[in-house]
C-alpha cells in the first residue's frame, strides 16, 4: 500500500513519521533473550556484584553475570509493565523481563532505550495483571531515523538525563536538609533560641516548652467519616480517601464519588484546615501518617472512614504546626510504634491519637517554626519545578 505523504511526513502502519525514516520490526534490528534463565531471585542479592534487573528495574546486585550490555531490559509484567531499563555493562536478570540486544550498526542503544520507554508504546493484554508477550516485543514497529540522527537524538537524551539526575540529587539533598531541620525544630526549637533543656517522657525539650496530650489541643473530638459504596466518576458526592494523603498533604482532587444524605454530608464535610490521619494500612510505615487540607475543596466533599479528622484550637496551636510536627521522624516513629496489627492491617484508634504526647512551644515560636519548614518546602518545590521543565 502506498504511503500517504503530508508536509514531509508519511503515514505508516504504526505512526506518522518523517520522510527518510524507516519502519522496522524490532526483531530486524535486535536480538532477544528471556530473563531469569539462571533461576536467581531477590534472595540472591548481595552488597556487591553485578547489577540485577527484575520487573521493578535494577534493584540489587548478584555474584554472577548473565549478559554483557549494552541491552534494554523490558519489564513484561506487573505495575511497571512496559518500562525499560538500560544495562550498559555486565548484568543479570530475574524472571518477568525480556532482554533486547540492539544489533551493532542497526540502532543506537540509547536511542532504542528511550524509544521503548515512550508512553503507551507497548500493547498490553487486557487482564487484571498487565503483561507483554515476548512475541509483542519482537514484532513491535520501530520508527528508525538515519544513524547520524539517532546519534544526535541519543546525545540529546543523555544531556537531559544528566541534567535531571543533577536536579534530582539537589531535591534529595534538600529533602535531607528539611528532615534534619524538622528534627531540630520540633525537639530543640529554633536554633540558638534555647539554652536550658529538661528531660521529659518524650525526651529532652526546651525548658520553656510544655508536654501535652493531643486531646488537650483538639477543637472537637477526633472523627472518622463514612464508607458507602464508591465509584470512580460522577454523579455523587466527592469523597476523600487514602489516595488523597501524601507527604503530609491532603489533595482534594484525587476523589471518588458516593451517595449520601444531607445529614451525613453536613457531618462529614471536609473543610480547609482539617488534618486527616490514616487509621489503618498493611504497611506500618504508612499507618498514622497524616495530610493537611490547605484549601477549601471545590466542589465540596466529605471524607471516608479510613481517615480520622482532627481540628485544633486556634488559640493554642498555630496553623499547620501539628501537621508539620506529625511529619517529623521523632513524633511519627514514636506514634507508629503503638500501632496494633490485626487481620493483615496495622491500626491506630482515635483513643491512641487523643492520648499521644507532643512538645508544645508558645504560639509565637510555633509560627516561626512553621515559617522555617515552609521555606524548606518552597526550596524543594522550586527545584522540582526545574525537573518538570
Amino acid at each position: 500500500m502506498a504511503a500517504n505523504r503530508w508536509l514531509g511526513y508519511r503515514r505508516t502502519p504504526a505512526a506518522l513519521m518523517p520522510e527518510g525514516w524507516q519502519l522496522k520490526r524490532l526483531r530486524e534490528i535486535a536480538t532477544f533473550a528471556p530473563g531469569g534463565s539462571l533461576g536467581l531471585t531477590m534472595s540472591d542479592y548481595r552488597a556487591e556484584g553485578f547489577d540485577a534487573y527484575s520487573a521493578e528495574g535494577q534493584n540489587g546486585k548478584v555474584a554472577v553475570a548473565e549478559f554483557d550490555g549494552p541491552a534494554v531490559v523490558v519489564s513484561s509484567i506487573g505495575s511497571l509493565c512496559g518500562k525499560s531499563f538500560l544495562a550498559e555493562g555486565k548484568f543479570t536478570t530475574l524472571a518477568n523481563v525480556q532482554v533486547v540486544f540492539p544489533k551493532q550498526g542497526k540502532v543506537d542503544p540509547y536511542f532504542l532505550w528511550n524509544l521503548l520507554n515512550a508512553e503507551a508504546f507497548w500493547p498490553r493484554a487486557q487482564t487484571g495483571q498487565p503483561f507483554i508477550r515476548p512475541s509483542d516485543i519482537k514484532k513491535a514497529w520501530i520508527p528508525l531515523p538515519l544513524p547520524v540522527e539517532q546519534s544526535c537524538m541519543a546525545e540529546l537524551f543523555r544531556s537531559v538525563d544528566f541534567l535531571m539526575a543533577k536536579v534530582q540529587a539537589e531535591v534529595a539533598a534538600a529533602q535531607r536538609l528539611k528532615t534534619a531541620l524538622m528534627q531540630q525544630l520540633f525537639t530543640r526549637g529554633i536554633p540558638g533560641r534555647h539554652t536550658r533543656f529538661k528531660q521529659t517522657k518524650i525526651g529532652l525539650i526546651p525548658e520553656e516548652w510544655d508536654v501535652m496530650r493531643i486531646q488537650e489541643v483538639l477543637d472537637g473530638p477526633p472523627f472518622n467519616g463514612v464508607s458507602p459504596q464508591s465509584r470512580d466518576k460522577p454523579p455523587g458526592t466527592p469523597i476523600l480517601n487514602v489516595s488523597c494523603i501524601y507527604d503530609g498533604k491532603c489533595d482534594p482532587t484525587h476523589v471518588s464519588y458516593v451517595d449520601v444524605d444531607e445529614a451525613t454530608f453536613a457531618e462529614c464535610r471536609a473543610r480547609k484546615g482539617d488534618f486527616y490521619v490514616l487509621r489503618g494500612n498493611g504497611n506500618r510505615n504508612y499507618v498514622a501518617t497524616g495530610g493537611y487540607l490547605a484549601v477549601e475543596p471545590n466542589p465540596a466533599c466529605i471524607f471516608s472512614d479510613k481517615l480520622i479528622r482532627l481540628r485544633f484550637k486556634p488559640d493554642m496551636i498555630a496553623e499547620c504546626f501539628i501537621p508539620m510536627m506529625w511529619q517529623s521522624s521523632a513524633f511519627l516513629r514514636r506514634f507508629q510504634s503503638k500501632a496494633e496489627s490485626g487481620s493483615g492491617l496495622w491500626m491506630m484508634s482515635k483513643r491512641d491519637i487523643r492520648r499521644e504526647y507532643f512538645a508544645r512551644p508558645e504560639k509565637g515560636e510555633q509560627e516561626e517554626i512553621v515559617s522555617l519548614v515552609r521555606a524548606a518546602d518552597d526550596n524543594i518545590a522550586g527545584i522540582e519545578r526545574q525537573i518538570e521543565a
